[in-house]
């Protein structure tokens, strides 16, 4: 995403070298829409706009962030109820 007024096949260009993956690989670039209100602070040259990583549903996405979670969980040392780790 970028905004309108913002160089919009820089931000491709430099995306698509930082991730070392061709520019066809990524969807269109979504234009945020400029409100005149709006103070804008992120503008100059090295504005890249915000790049949006989206993950399809996947059960094995899942089972595998289950997984982190409940080793995270599993090694961390039980509280009492004094608040110290035993």
């Amino acid at each position: 995403m970028i905004h309108e007024t913002g160089d919009v096949e820089g931000a491709e260009r430099y995306r698509s070298d930082l991730l070392e993956a061709d520019a066809s690989q990524f969807p269109r670039t979504t234009l945020k829409k400029q409100h005149p209100k709006t103070t804008r602070r992120n503008v100059g040259e090295d504005y890249r706009g915000c790049l949006v990583i989206g993950v399809l549903p996947s059960a094995e996405l899942y089972r595998r962030i289950e997984g982190w979670w409940y080793g995270i969980v599993g090694a961390a040392a039980p509280v009492t109820d004094s608040g110290n780790r035993t």
